[in-house]
């Protein structure tokens, strides 16, 4: 039943108390003598949520009373009047008015139309963030996937968020409850390191591949695995560790990318850093005596669990956000692997703290990115299915409700000999990968979708091919990984 709010005012009696003023009455007065001809009643349309005067139409007994010098007056002709209220974006009120209203004047209190739901992804987790427009108005959903829409009109909804489909739903303005599912953005790349961009031949190869296949997105390095910051970078701290090598401008290759169609990507590296590590190593693994940790590969690492060491590399993601990118995947959101009996970090060594360590991060560059920009995050492949977070800090559980997208690394070269029973896991790829999905699918209990990292070697192009096809029939996207752009037309499906 729609509430109705009728009021009766006798101050708002303009054109009654000045009739009846003039012939000794006082205001309020409900006494009508026959000699002073039909009084009029004052019509009076708000909002009731704010109490402001709105444009409203006013009907009696089924004729419109149009509005004179702002006010709506009609003759009372000592009978019923059947009114109706009606304002876009408000509930409408029929109102008999039976008797003469002390003091001549009626104000209707509209509610107004309130339309309410949640967004949710396909699986009907909630799904945070998205913007929910219906004409001028607009709404993001809170972190229950919750939204609210008052003064609503009927019309097209239009629902969009980084990483997601944006679409379009005709409402009709009946229903005021309504939960809609979005469609995640799927999106097949491949990766694009800086000599690739840098080489101009090898540049255009990758976007005619792409013209000519179904990649409708590309992965560029922005700030690699030794910590470089490879393009023209302006953020103060990359300046002044050294750490920019110029290889491209971002410019230029966001507008070769929108040229042909493709959804960007831009990758960062983060915790494992020379540059950083080196320049401020408060910031940094140290060992025992003071130095500076290093894993064998001979890179340094900032320590995950320093939160100040979270802000170089977020400021490096947000430049390139703000410049363009789709997207920003970063990449080493980890704690180091390797012989860490001589290594010092701010906090305890344990699995809480690492997991604790991760999700801080991802929750602090998630704050700053987006809506701007979809987030990403690679993690170790075997993390899928394995009960721990393997000593890194990742567990895809904590994980899922801080980025919108998570890449595990399912190349058959990271699992060794005898895993699930196989001499050879090379010789299994799509086993590997399928069984790692399914086992991290679970695992997904906040609103991210996995779009998997797939290898370009140690199987063959038929593997590639099936891999690519068993994520796809996932209703996955995927992501492409060589070291030396050797992507070819046969391991690609066709556009």
């Amino acid at each position: 039943m729609k509430r109705i709010s009728v009021l009766f005012f006798g101050s708002l009696a303009l054109g009654v108390g000045a009739c009846t003023g003039m012939n000794g009455m006082g205001p309020g007065d409900a006494v009508i003598t026959p000699e002073q001809g039909n009084p009029t009643v004052e019509i009076v349309v708000v909002a009731a949520d704010d109490l402001d005067v709105i444009p409203a139409t006013v009907t009696a007994d089924g004729m419109t009373i149009a509005p004179i010098d702002g006010l709506r007056v009609l003759p009372w002709e000592r009978q019923p009047i059947e009114l109706s209220v009606s304002a876009p974006g408000f509930e409408p009120i029929d109102y008999w008015i039976e008797d003469y209203p002390e003091g001549g004047s009626v104000e209707f209190r509209l509610e107004p139309v309130i339309l309410q739901g949640r967004i949710t992804t396909q699986n009907g987790r909630p799904l945070p963030g998205a913007l929910v427009q219906l004409g001028e108005d607009s709404d993001r959903t809170d972190n229950e996937g919750r939204y609210s829409l008052e003064r609503a009109t009927p019309g097209t909804i239009t629902l969009s968020r980084p990483a997601w489909q944006t679409s379009e739903y005709e409402w009709d303005g009946v229903v005021t409850a309504l939960d809609i599912p979005m469609e995640r953005l799927v999106v097949n790349a491949f990766r694009a390191s800086a000599t690739d961009v840098a080489d101009s031949a090898t540049w255009e190869r990758l976007l005619d591949l792409a013209d000519n296949s179904a990649i409708n997105g590309i992965v560029v390095d922005l700030k690699g695995e030794d910590g470089s910051v490879l393009y023209g970078s302006r953020v103060a701290q990359a300046v002044a560790a050294g750490a920019i090598s110029e290889y491209f401008s971002i410019e230029d290759v966001l507008a070769d990318a929108h040229d042909h169609d493709l959804y960007t990507i831009g990758r960062v590296g983060v915790f494992q850093d020379n540059f950083y590590a080196l320049a401020e190593p408060e910031h940094a693994v140290t060992t025992l005596d003071g130095g500076l940790w290093r894993a064998s590969n001979g890179y340094a690492w900032l320590d995950p669990s320093d939160p100040a060491a979270y802000e170089y590399s977020i400021a490096v993601a947000e430049e390139a956000c703000v410049a363009g990118f789709d997207e920003i995947q970063f990449d080493f959101v980890s704690w180091p692997i390797g012989d860490l009996n001589n290594a010092v970090f701010d906090g305890e060594y344990n699995q809480e703290v690492r997991v604790g360590a991760i999700t801080a991060f991802l929750n602090r560059a998630y704050s700053v990115l987006h809506p701007q920009c979809a987030v990403s995050v690679t993690l170790l492949g075997i993390v899928l299915e394995s009960g721990t977070d393997e000593g890194v800090g990742q567990e895809p559980e904590a994980m899922s409700g801080a980025v919108d997208i998570l890449s595990p690394t399912l190349y058959t070269t990271n699992y060794g000999k005898g895993w699930k029973g196989m001499d050879d896991p090379n010789e299994h790829a799509v086993e590997v990968v399928t069984t790692a999905l399914d086992g991290g699918k679970p695992k997904l209990v906040g609103f991210a979708y996995f779009r998997p990292w797939l290898q370009t070697w140690a199987i063959s192009e038929t593997d590639q091919r099936a891999v690519q096809s068993a994520v796809s029939d996932n209703d996955m996207g995927w992501l492409l990984w060589s070291n030396n752009a050797g992507y070819t037309k046969t391991i690609l499906p066709p556009r």
